[in-house]
């Protein structure tokens, strides 16, 4: 009887074993997939193809007009797209070659501010004539964007840009109404002389088409310890046109241009390294509106929840409410996110794009300064200032002429 009872309790915690063994594996995959899904570490060609599908339907249908549907539904050309591995931009679907331009195609992407409603996605029937549209056109920027358009450019907005394939001007109308719901649709086509951002290539429909660059994290790793004086060089040299673009968003509009939503993947720079864009402009707000964002009135228990992405505030612990602007600046943002890097207990975690075994004691003392101006506790809630810009800018070009 004994015999049988410890046979029975072997077998037992064997097959407790193995089964313990079997869940974690299938847990294990299960991580695996989840993380591949959310990172995007792989795709796959038929996502694109599902959504060219889904575009040529609707065009086909009367419903989708734009320059690129034409183009677009060609047999031929929807086997030349292909889909992003590694490429963190939720709203890029695939990348394809448009009139001998690399472009990258893109959806919509709604916008998750409770305060920052979105349109509605059918356009109001009273707006239906040309001037009411026009109307709303202007009231919508301004909203968005607090400026003030006149009557040819709201008139020039309810078009579609580059459109030449006609179709029903009631479509268009709701085309347009379509992407006027999309932050980074509104902001490609009101600042396109600026050349600050993507080229917008041309629309169909929801998906738009833009100039394609080389995300800045192609050149940097987790790992920089065998880093080349070559890679190195390089990074200084693209750290300096994000410092110079970064000038230019303040210097060239009525008012600052804020990167609320701050990450490596959101730089890119072109072949020749000459040029940096920010390639996503869902979170990318004039001062004011942003100062709207975080000044809303809601209730706060803390200053972490009056913040709009990067773009922190504070919450007013007397009223319990959130009724300041944004604190801090896109330099700093960017010193802390991108130069630096992740900072946890005053130690840097991962490294940024300037930190390594070739960067400088000093210029690692000066990075820290932008970083954390006032070396405050937890997350950096004050701008940095110009004289610290202009300690970095000058220690960087010196860097590049060694």
């Amino acid at each position: 009887m004994k015999r049988l009872q410890h046979f029975c309790t072997w077998v037992f915690a064997k097959l407790w074993n193995f089964l313990k063994r079997k869940v974690f594996l299938i847990l294990c995959i299960v991580g695996i997939i989840i993380i591949i899904s959310r990172w995007r570490l792989i795709c796959i060609n038929m996502e694109s193809q599902l959504k060219v599908q889904y575009i040529c339907s609707s065009f086909a249908e009367g419903q989708s007009v734009g320059s690129l549907c034409h183009g677009l539904c060609q047999p031929q050309v929807s086997s030349s797209l292909s889909c992003f591995n590694l490429y963190m931009e939720r709203n890029a679907v695939f990348s394809g070659v448009w009139m001998n331009n690399t472009v990258v195609f893109k959806t919509l992407k709604k916008s998750k501010i409770n305060n920052f409603p979105l349109l509605e996605e059918s356009m109001p029937v009273e707006y239906s004539s040309e001037n009411e549209f026009s109307k709303l056109i202007k009231n919508t920027i301004k909203f968005k964007f607090n400026i003030s358009i006149n009557d040819v450019d709201a008139k020039r907005m309810s078009y579609i840009q580059y459109n030449q394939n006609g179709g029903s001007r009631h479509v268009e109308m709701e085309n347009v109404w379509l992407l006027l719901q999309d932050n980074e649709y509104i902001a490609l086509s009101l600042y396109e002389k600026f050349n600050l951002f993507p080229k917008l290539y041309g629309t169909c429909g929801s998906l738009y088409a833009v100039q394609k660059l080389n995300p800045i994290s192609r050149f940097w790793n987790f790992m920089t310890l065998y880093d080349s004086p070559e890679e190195w060089e390089k990074r200084v040299k693209i750290s300096v046109l994000i410092l110079d673009y970064l000038l230019q968003l303040e210097a060239n509009f009525p008012e600052p241009l804020m990167l609320c939503d701050v990450k490596m993947s959101h730089f890119g720079v072109t072949d020749d390294l000459k040029k940096v864009m920010y390639l996503d402009l869902d979170s990318v707000h004039p001062l004011s509106v942003a100062n709207r964002i975080t000044a809303d009135g809601s209730s706060c228990k803390q200053h972490s929840d009056c913040d709009y992405q990067d773009c922190r505030s504070f919450c007013n612990l007397a009223t319990k409410k959130c009724q300041f602007g944004v604190a801090n600046n896109n330099l700093q943002i960017v010193c802390e996110k991108i130069f630096l890097g992740w900072v946890m207990s005053g130690r840097v975690i991962v490294p940024g794009l300037l930190v390594g075994p070739r960067t400088p004691m000093v210029l690692l003392e000066v990075l820290e300064k932008c970083a954390n101006p006032t070396g405050e506790a937890g997350l950096s809630r004050s701008p940095t200032t110009k004289d610290i810009r202009k300690s970095l800018y000058t220690f960087l070009v010196h860097l590049t002429m060694i």
